[in-house]
C-alpha cells in the first residue's frame, strides 16, 4: 500500500524538525518536504500535491491562509492543524465520512505516535473538496473568432471558483483577464495551478501583454493594478498606483479601465470579502457590458458579489458551476451578432 505523503509547514524551525521527526516514525507515512512559510507551502503543494499538509496553527491566523485553503480544496488535498502545546483554540466541526458532524482532526507535539497516526488516518477519510474537479468531456463546436473580452474579479474562495469557471473554457476561449486577491508569494503558484488544470493557456499579467483568443491572464499579488489600455487587440498594462478599494491589484481598477469599450466586455464578479469590483461592475453595466455575479449559495464569502448585486450591477446571478457556460454563450452570441453585422455591411 502506498504511504501517505506529508508536507510539514511551520514558521518555527524547531517545531518543523520536531513534527517531521514525529511523522517520520510512522510506518504508514512519508514526510516528503518541510516548508517555513505560506508561500513556500503553496508552491510546493501546487507542484507535488501531497496527500496531507500538516499546518502549524500560527498560519491559520494569517489572512493569506484563505488562499491556501482554496488551493487545498482545488486539489482535494487534506490538511491537519498542528499545535505546539496543549493550549489550542476549539476546532470547528466538519462533515465526516459517514455524513455526520465530527470535530476536525488536529495534533500537538505532546501526542504519542499512535495518537498522531489515528488523527492522520481520520483526516484521510474526510473529503476536502468543494466540488469535483473532473468533468465528463463535452463535445463543443470551435469558438467563433471572439470580439469580446472577459474580465473576472475574485477574492476569498476564488481559487476554487476560478477552477470551476475555467474548467468549462475550451482551448480557444475568449481572451480573459482575472484579478484574484492574494499575496505576492502566491502569484506564480496560482498561475501554474490554473494552467495545469485548465485547457486555455494561463499566463501571469505583464505590462504590454496582448490578450488573444485562447489566453487567460491572471493578476494575483502583482506589484501594480492590471488595467486594459486598448481594444482589438486587447492589451493589459501594469499600473503602479495606490490601492483602489483597498487592494493592489484591484478588481475595480480592472473593470473601470474597460468602460470605454464596455459593449465588448463580459464582466464577472466571484466570491470574496468586501466590495472591490462592485462599483466598477456597475460602471461597466451602465456602459453596455454584460455582467454576471456569483450567487450566495455557491460563494465561500458572499461579499463582493452581494455588494455588486445590491448596487444593481449584476444582470445575471448564477451558481458558480453555471458561470463558465454562460460566459461562452454570451461570447458566442456576440460573435454571431458581429458576423451578421459584417455581412450586412458587405451586402450594401
Amino acid at each position: 500500500m502506498p504511504k501517505i505523503t506529508v508536507l510539514v509547514a511551520s514558521p518555527s524551525p524547531v517545531n518543523r524538525a520536531r513534527l517531521a521527526k514525529q511523522f517520520g516514525t510512522l510506518a504508514e507515512v512519508e514526510v516528503v518536504a518541510v516548508a517555513g512559510d505560506l508561500s513556500e507551502t503553496f508552491t510546493w503543494t501546487e507542484l507535488n500535491e501531497p496527500d496531507v499538509v500538516v499546518v502549524a496553527d500560527e498560519f491559520r491566523q494569517i489572512d493569506d491562509f484563505d488562499a491556501m485553503k482554496s488551493l487545498f480544496y482545488a486539489l482535494s488535498t487534506r490538511w491537519i492543524f498542528a499545535y505546539s502545546g496543549t493550549a489550542r483554540r476549539p476546532n470547528p466541526e466538519i462533515i465526516g465520512p459517514d455524513g455526520r458532524s465530527i470535530v476536525e482532526p488536529a495534533i500537538d507535539l505532546t501526542m504519542s505516535p499512535a495518537e498522531i497516526l489515528a488523527q492522520v488516518r481520520q483526516v484521510m477519510t474526510i473529503k476536502r473538496s468543494k466540488g469535483a474537479r473532473t468533468k465528463l468531456a463535452v463535445s463543443r463546436a470551435p469558438q467563433a473568432k471572439s470580439d469580446t473580452l472577459v474580465l473576472i474579479g475574485s477574492s476569498t474562495g476564488g481559487v476554487d471558483a476560478l477552477l470551476t469557471v475555467l474548467s468549462d473554457f475550451p482551448e480557444d476561449c475568449p481572451p480573459t483577464a482575472i484579478v484574484q486577491h492574494t499575496g505576492q508569494g502566491f502569484s506564480d503558484g496560482l498561475v501554474k495551478l490554473l494552467d495545469r488544470r485548465c485547457k486555455p493557456k494561463v499566463v501571469a499579467a505583464q505590462d504590454g501583454l496582448i490578450l488573444t483568443q485562447g489566453m487567460v491572464c491572471v493578476a494575483g499579488g502583482t506589484v501594480g493594478h492590471m488595467i486594459m489600455n486598448s481594444e482589438m487587440p486587447f492589451q493589459c498594462q501594469i499600473w503602479r498606483g495606490q490601492p483602489v478599494s483597498g487592494h493592489v491589484p484591484s478588481v475595480d481598477a480592472l473593470f473601470r479601465s474597460a468602460v470605454p469599450f464596455a459593449q465588448k466586455v463580459i464582466a464577472v464578479i466571484l466570491t470574496g470579502m468586501g466590495q472591490d469590483g462592485a462599483a466598477g461592475l456597475l460602471e461597466l453595466s451602465r456602459a453596455g457590458a454584460m455582467t454576471i455575479g456569483q450567487d450566495a449559495a455557491s460563494s465561500v464569502v458572499y461579499g463582493m458579489p452581494k455588494a455588486a448585486f445590491e448596487m444593481g450591477a449584476v444582470q445575471k446571478q448564477l451558481p458558480v458551476g453555471r458561470i463558465g457556460a454562460e460566459i461562452l454563450s454570451l461570447s458566442a452570441q456576440s460573435a454571431r451578432r458581429s458576423q451578421a453585422l459584417g455581412h450586412r455591411k458587405a451586402a450594401r
